[in-house]
């Protein structure tokens, strides 16, 4: 059997085949769900740590962000809903590339209305719903399929790849607010760390910095989960 072709996404970045991605984003949604499964009635209304663009508001709580992840990975099928032919504006790694003062308060409210009449025992039922969906509806879907990526036209196999990214930044958030070590796996961040690194390059002066070699701190500070003294962090928030 040939062996299979390395595809290049743009600006030539090595992709990974679009089974393989689909099974990634499953294996993240997985230990996130269990995660999100297996929560005490308290552990709902942990505060996360993310800081609101207004410093008035309040954190999301472990709720919210469950809300967060259903709008954020639902997204997926949004896409695929809406197929039609059209040039993609976007990829994995711009994506990422957006002026947070006008994306975050929207992002910030959404979490809030996707709870709304719920209660956080509702949760992972929906979680798994939108989960399982979003994976079915990927791997029964053409990876060049073309359909909203919400800022703009993207593949469906750059799409799935930045739900990676999406799962793995997120379920840090889940777990640093249960004061628990990390579920995402080496695979995972070693995806989210080579498009932050892409991203990197693409918004300013490409590298990271020496002490950020190791994948993990490397998401943590790139996207805004670790401090880091470098000016040109963090890339998201």
């Amino acid at each position: 059997m040939p062996a299979r072709r390395r595809l290049l996404g743009w600006g030539g970045v090595p992709m990974g085949h679009f089974d393989d991605d689909i099974a990634l984003l499953d294996a993240e949604l997985s230990v996130v769900l269990d995660t999100f499964t297996g929560l005490a009635d308290d552990d709902w209304a942990r505060p996360t740590h993310l800081v609101p663009l207004d410093p008035d508001l309040p954190h999301w709580t472990v709720f919210e962000l469950a809300g967060h992840f259903d709008i954020s990975i639902g997204l997926t099928r949004m896409l695929i809903d809406s197929a039609q032919e059209g040039q993609p504006g976007r990829d994995r790694t711009s994506f990422f590339i957006f002026p947070r003062s006008e994306v975050a308060p929207a992002v910030y409210d959404y979490a809030y209305t996707m709870v709304e009449g719920k209660r956080p025992g509702d949760m992972p039922g929906v979680l798994a719903e939108t989960f399982g969906k979003t994976v079915e509806e990927s791997r029964a879907t053409p990876g060049d399929t073309v359909g909203s990526g919400y800022y703009a036209l993207m593949r469906l196999d750059e799409f799935v790849p930045s739900r990676v990214v999406e799962a793995v930044v997120h379920g840090l958030d889940l777990t640093d607010a249960l004061d628990r070590e990390p579920v995402a796996t080496t695979a995972g961040v070693a995806t989210t760390a080579g498009i932050l690194d892409e991203l990197l390059a693409r918004r300013t002066v490409a590298g990271r910095p020496d002490d950020l070699a190791d994948d993990l701190a490397w998401v943590r500070a790139a996207s805004g989960r670790a401090p880091h003294s470098d000016p040109r962090l963090p890339l998201i928030g």
